[in-house]
């Protein structure tokens, strides 16, 4: 067994290491019992919702948002036993919530008659970030107009919050943050179709663009890209408004399709060693 000696001090390697370790299962430990708590919260927010509101629905609206936030990944098992008794109800509701989810997009039937959270393809993110990148630039552009000092100051404030956000590499905060800067610059634009049409996609825009800020180095490229977005807004440049949202969200869909090519041929590498 050897020592280490260093300013009057004498370290063991064995136990360094073993420090190393527990730490890293503390780490592990701790971020389990976070998204443990993060549950626990979504729950009880979920059952303090309008009493009328059938409990089918309820349960239906946290796994999509689960979904949507990747705490479900596509292809996993959504068990019905399983959810039924982390949410504390019977598997009727569970059951109902399920045909929900597959009724609209977000899970489907497996050949062994299990219900799984559907992958996402190509096409799909093609289309919805390419219709996404058209109305957030246009939005971006009509903004110019009705865009006031205060809210430039609510946008800097969003980059600001995302800054310390990255700092701490909290990604669902930043995601969370990401979405409010978009919002509120739609909410800007004083055309209420395009508002109407954008809400339309914003489950799948969500999912999307979290799935592109877990991607390393995504969220401060996003940042410089929100901060330069704002600053146009500020100068009331409508063209680079609308051009800067354009090439924000086609980046955002590079990042993406980057990742899942570089991760499809680790997987056949994988397959072949």
């Amino acid at each position: 067994m050897k020592n280490i000696k260093k300013k009057g001090c004498i370290f063991n390697k064995e136990v360094v290491y073993f420090n190393c370790v527990l730490y890293s299962v503390y780490s592990i430990l701790h971020q389990i019992n976070q998204w443990e708590k993060d549950l626990c919260f979504k729950m009880e927010k979920l059952f303090e919702i309008d009493d009328y509101e059938l409990l089918s629905k309820k349960v239906y609206r946290i796994l999509k948002s689960r979904i949507i936030e990747g705490f479900f990944k596509p292809g996993e098992k959504l068990l019905e036993s399983r959810i039924a008794k982390q949410l504390g109800v019977s598997r009727t509701p569970v059951r109902e919530a399920l045909r929900l989810l597959a009724s609209a997009g977000f899970a489907k039937m497996s050949p062994n008659q299990a219900i799984i959270v559907v992958e996402i393809s190509k096409k799909d993110l093609q289309e919805v970030i390419q219709i996404r990148g058209v109305l957030e630039g246009l939005a971006a552009r009509l903004a110019i107009a009705f865009i006031t000092e205060e809210d430039i100051a609510a946008l800097e404030n969003c980059n600001e919050n995302m800054e310390r956000f990255l700092s701490e590499n909290n990604i669902t905060d930043f995601s969370k943050e990401s979405n409010r800067f978009h919002e509120l610059i739609l909410s800007k634009c004083g055309n209420d179709r395009l508002i109407h049409i954008r809400k339309n996609l914003e489950d799948q825009i969500y999912q999307f663009r979290n799935i592109s800020l877990h991607i390393p180095g995504r969220l401060k490229t996003a940042l410089k890209e929100h901060k330069e977005i704002a600053e146009a807004l500020k100068q009331k440049d409508a063209e680079k408004a609308d051009d800067l949202s354009k090439k924000h969200i086609a980046n955002e869909l590079k990042n993406i399709l980057s990742s899942h090519e570089e991760k499809k041929t680790q997987e056949n590498e994988s397959i072949r060693g």
